[in-house]
């Protein structure tokens, strides 16, 4: 899906060795649009770690992930054909509890789960990431938990808004095919994160995350 909406370029590719490692792992994930979804899952599927169910059998995978998406994603054909059956925790906006009850349970069994901090995507002009809901910073402190930030710039060429407005643009503008540039960042090791409190957590992993930005953002190549 994502190839035939856009290119995406990646840079920072060897950050995702670290979740070949057993163990839980984390991914925070900057939003701005609901059709980055596809961006970040799709470019991450092609690399080796997928949101599918675990393989019956064999698995070719280097790791299976399990996002954290909205309930709306099943509201709507396409983007329920991709969440049925998939590894994905749905999250209701008005009430997160029984997700991160479900992703801090996944993490305690060693899972690796990817999550959107922000929670929505009321994005900034330029966009940049914005204040962090506490799930994120408190999955990172409760499970104890290696961080891996990832972020693109600029997803919203491919759709933005409502769910619907922004698959049906992203769908029937694909001849536009934008170039998107996406960073994995640095990953923040559980042994960063111990001694701090739930506040500092935030800070540093949202401090990451940022960084990563601006090195999506600018266009640089670090690597």
């Amino acid at each position: 899906m994502v190839r035939s909406l856009c290119r995406v370029s990646v840079y920072g590719r060897a950050n995702l060795d670290v979740l070949e490692q057993p163990g839980p792992a984390l991914i925070v994930v900057n939003h701005t649009t609901v059709v980055d979804v596809i961006v970040v899952l799709g470019t991450l599927h092609n690399m080796g770690f997928t949101c599918d169910l675990p393989c019956e059998g064999e698995c070719t995978h280097r790791r299976h992930i399990r996002p954290i998406g909205t309930s709306d994603l099943w509201d709507y054909p396409v983007t329920k054909q991709a969440c049925t059956k998939s590894g994905i925790i749905p999250v209701d906006q008005h009430d997160g509890r029984a997700a991160y009850r479900a992703a801090l349970e996944a993490l305690r069994a060693g899972e690796c789960v990817l999550i959107y901090p922000e929670g929505d995507v009321k994005v900034h002009d330029d966009g940049s990431p914005r204040d962090w809901r506490p799930g994120a910073a408190g999955l990172a402190k409760s499970a104890s938990v290696t961080v891996v930030p990832i972020a693109h710039h600029d997803s919203r060429t491919l759709g933005s808004g409502s769910v619907a407005k922004s698959v049906l643009w992203s769908f029937t503008g694909a001849l536009r095919v934008p170039i998107i540039r996406m960073r994995i960042g640095k990953p923040v090791s559980a042994f960063e994160l111990a001694q701090k409190n739930s506040k500092e957590v935030n800070e540093v992993l949202s401090k990451a995350l940022n960084q990563t930005w601006q090195e999506a953002s600018s266009g640089v190549v670090f690597d």
